[in-house]
């Protein structure tokens, strides 16, 4: 796929994605009201005596205590079903209850539910939700409650009809499916490479990925309802965010190679994750039944301080590793602007969609921008091995014809080795000699006549058998003359040649 078609895809997913988010909702026939009363920790909770205002901002951030939200309702002139829709999804302690007007107490909407494992609310969502069903004319007053032990609460109730919260189920199932099916694809992709090329930062990418998914279907509550108890899926997700930042940061310094350009700063992030990470699961699990309270604070604080090193790490490969930093920084941009927009639409509600979507929409452009880049990353080296195959096939057949070629000149050598030792006396041996010598080193006899064109025969004679790297009494031997008269003779051509005293006669002949 090339770089065109692959953000043609990326464009249509995100548009698939972001479409399956929104959702338009029909005009309500029923008069109701909303008011809403907060109730710090430590303080009387008898629902006669609260004291509730028409504020309905429940955005409290960290919070300690319970909330109570009154519905008051009177319903059109057709019989019509609503759902009450609470903008939460940390907290999973919610209470619904119907106001019985002769008795003036509180009856459960939802009975015999085991609150340690489920609560009131109507069916199995991320967010939530209490169904009631009115008759014409019908009026009720309904009571909501829930409590917090310092985790982030954003209890903001809406109203919307049935049908609309039908149709907000059916966007939230087909977002999830192709949130996790893209998230498929994109674990298949990077499969496919990781056989093609076997490199270890598939691993980390792996794990970056499949840890993202645990945390998103722990955070979004997918496991409660299913039999487990409330306080051990915080638990479960509490390590499984945990498990993701560690992802997280052993994928960031594998891409950016920060083990091999500053191992100084390597070993400084190891050390921190083992202090943050490993100390805070030590206190989860030793303080089993009370460290969820206070986690939760902190486990943002640890979430941000990771971020910026994220970031620190990026800016200090930047030096040594620009190109994989800017590739870094596009992928982790795309996912940085979702978060603060989903943060943002959680808190000031004025963007279409959930803000949750946000959160998943910049986790699909992330993976989808470390793909594309690792798999261009990938295809380069693969070009690289192939080129360097290529080379070392050419250089091993170029081999081959030279070891063919000394072969035939190993033939020759012996030859005139054969005619040295029978002696050089006779002209006509010397003839001989000389082109087969040629026949070896086609540009020694040529250019040290070129150069030195006044030379004797048997100067030449000579040098070429000191360039063939004969020692003095061998030369001797060969020319049947005295040792002596061959260093003679060797002092007289050093002359001629006009050879320096530094440099050995036989490095000269060399160059030539």
């Amino acid at each position: 796929m090339n770089t065109k078609s692959y953000f043609q895809l990326t464009f249509l997913l995100f548009g698939l994605l972001f479409f399956a988010s929104c959702s338009s909702e029909e005009p309500l026939e029923a008069n109701y009201s909303f008011e809403t009363a907060q109730i710090p920790e430590g303080s009387q909770t008898d629902i006669s005596k609260l004291v509730f205002s028409d504020e309905t901002n429940l955005d409290l951030g960290f919070y300690t205590g319970q909330v109570w939200i009154k519905l008051q309702i009177q319903n059109g002139e057709t019989p019509a079903n609503y759902v009450v829709l609470c903008n939460d999804l940390i907290n999973h302690y919610y209470r619904f209850y119907r106001l019985d007007t002769l008795s003036g107490k509180l009856e459960a909407v939802n009975k015999g539910l085991d609150t340690a494992k489920n609560d009131h609310r109507s069916v199995r969502f991320a967010k939530p939700n209490f169904r009631i069903d009115l008759a014409s004319q019908e009026s009720a007053t309904y009571y909501i409650s829930t409590s917090s032990d310092s985790r982030i609460l954003q209890a903001s109730p809406s109203l919307i009809s049935l049908t609309d919260f039908i149709a907000l189920k059916q966007n939230t199932l087909f977002f999830d499916l192709l949130f996790y099916s893209i998230i498929l694809l994109l674990l298949l992709i990077n499969l496919f490479y990781f056989r093609l090329i076997r490199t270890d930062i598939y691993y980390y990418y792996g794990a970056y990925i499949v840890f993202g998914c645990l945390m998103y279907l722990f955070v979004e509550g997918r496991l409660y309802g299913l039999g487990l108890s409330h306080l051990f899926i915080d638990h479960l997700m509490f390590i499984s965010i945990r498990l993701w930042i560690l992802s997280s940061i052993l994928f960031t310094t594998r891409f950016l190679e920060t083990k091999t350009t500053n191992p100084v700063y390597y070993k400084f992030i190891v050390a921190m994750l083992m202090l943050s990470l490993g100390g805070s699961t030590l206190y989860q699990l030793a303080f089993y039944n009370s460290s969820v309270a206070t986690l939760h604070e902190f486990e943002n604080y640890v979430g941000f301080f990771w971020i910026l090193i994220s970031l620190t790490t990026v800016a200090i490969a930047f030096r040594k590793r620009k190109v994989l930093s800017l590739y870094y920084l596009i992928s982790f941009s795309l996912f940085l602007l979702f978060v603060t927009l989903g943060l943002i639409d959680s808190h000031a509600t004025i963007l279409p969609g959930d803000p949750f979507s946000y959160f998943k929409i910049g986790t699909i452009l992330e993976f989808i921008g470390f793909t594309y880049f690792i798999t261009y990353l990938v295809k380069q080296k693969l070009r690289l091995n192939e080129k360097l195959e290529k080379e070392l096939s050419e250089k091993n057949t170029e081999l081959q014809v030279k070891e063919k070629l000394l072969v035939t000149k190993n033939t020759d050598l012996a030859s005139i080795f054969k005619l040295i030792e029978n002696s050089l006396h006779q002209e006509e041996d010397w003839d001989d000699f000389k082109k087969r010598f040629e026949a070896l080193d086609t540009d020694f006899m040529g250019a040290l006549a070129a150069k030195h064109g006044d030379l004797s025969k048997s100067e030449s004679r000579l040098l070429t058998l000191i360039r063939i790297g004969y020692s003095q009494k061998e030369i001797a031997d060969i020319l049947n003359i005295a040792p002596d008269s061959v260093k003679k003779a060797r002092t007289r051509v050093r002359k001629k040649l006009g050879i320096p005293d530094s440099v050995q006669l036989y490095d000269y002949l060399l160059e030539i």
